[in-house]
């Protein structure tokens, strides 16, 4: 962090970090499990023909950045009105992607205000996507203040299809231990999904793992989770996940400013997946000398976009056609979008 007399210590940082790491015990328990919801007439996808998915951390409508690491005294409160703003703006940069399948993150549902931003999304894209599901992956509890919003109400993976989803399933991830001083409860989640092409059943998963997990092998441990099942994948169906991981490629560690590479490991726990799995993008991509068009995540204005947290991870059976991130969405989250299609093979 900057290190000049205005700014608070690294020790503060931390210690508010723990603070932020906050898990309810038994947390698992008080998450509902998904269903799904579809309209209309789903679309049939032929062997050989391609498929378009885009990830997307959406940081609950809140524009550019929102530094919630920071403690609350730091933070402006959440606006209900540029929360709107914002997302017709996220709605409309959808439209003009024109993804099949569609994977959010940090998508808020918000009892203060009455704001639930998964039905305003569903109200925004009716005739884009046949089936759509949701988990929650942290909610408010008793000790948030009632009338300041200076965190998300309960943010959401919000899954979309234009093909049928057929089934749907939460794999909570291994946890980080209780700290009872957070007003919210947390339980990380894999939201898997298993979809109908027409052709071929696929499954995907779209997920958001941890931060902020110095000292612990958290990140390590939700990664393997992770990766057993992608393996159990493997050996019998064809699968996509995405999401925001929170995790730097193997390399990008070098390239990161002084004061971020605390938050991450020069050996990136990501390799689990990196070295078994093809990605998008690849390690090499997002360290190589044209590493900025990868990078999908700024947490600092003046250091603006630097690293890469956001994958595409796919089966070894299915090919990629293109892929990109979507550079023009800086202003709309600390994230940026990512696309990328897919090629089923034909028999």
């Amino acid at each position: 962090m900057p290190s000049d007399s205005k700014t608070p210590s690294l020790h503060s940082w931390l210690l508010w970090i723990a603070v932020l790491l906050k898990l309810g015990l038994g947390a698992g328990s008080v998450f509902a499990k998904p269903s799904v919801q579809c309209t209309g007439t789903p679309e049939k996808l032929e062997a050989g023909q391609s498929i378009k998915v885009m990830t997307w951390n959406v940081q609950f409508l809140a524009g550019g950045i929102y530094e919630l690491w920071k403690p609350p005294q730091q933070r402006e409160a959440l606006a209900l009105d540029k929360q709107l703003s914002v997302f017709q703006q996220v709605a409309d940069l959808i439209e003009e992607e024109n993804p099949d399948i569609l994977l959010l993150q940090e998508v808020d549902v918000d009892p203060r205000v009455r704001m639930n931003q998964i039905q305003w999304f569903k109200d925004a894209l009716p005739a884009r996507f046949y089936c759509s599901t949701f988990t929650a992956y942290s909610f408010l509890n008793e000790r948030a203040s009632p009338n300041v919003r200076k965190e998300p109400g309960g943010v959401n993976l919000l899954t979309f299809s234009r093909f049928a989803i057929e089934s749907v399933v939460r794999h909570d991830l291994p946890a980080l231990p209780d700290q009872s001083l957070y007003p919210a409860t947390t339980q990380r989640a894999l939201l898997e999904t298993e979809i109908n092409l027409g052709a071929e059943s696929l499954t995907v998963i779209n997920t958001h793992l941890d931060a902020f997990a110095q000292g612990l092998d958290i990140m390590q441990r939700q990664v393997k989770q992770l990766a057993e099942r992608l393996d159990q994948l493997e050996a019998s169906s064809l699968w996509i996940t995405g999401g925001d991981f929170n995790l730097i490629p193997q390399g990008q560690y070098e390239h990161l400013h002084d004061s971020e590479q605390f938050w991450y490991q020069k050996d990136s726990e990501l390799s689990v997946l990196t070295d078994r799995y093809p990605v998008v993008p690849t390690p090499q991509q997002a360290s190589g000398e044209a590493r900025q068009q990868w990078f999908t995540n700024r947490s600092r204005q003046e250091l603006g976009l630097d690293r890469t947290l956001d994958y595409l991870f796919y089966s070894t059976k299915l090919d990629l056609v293109k892929a990109r991130v979507v550079q023009k969405a800086e202003l709309l989250s600390d994230h940026l979008p990512l696309v990328a299609e897919f090629r089923l093979r034909k028999n």
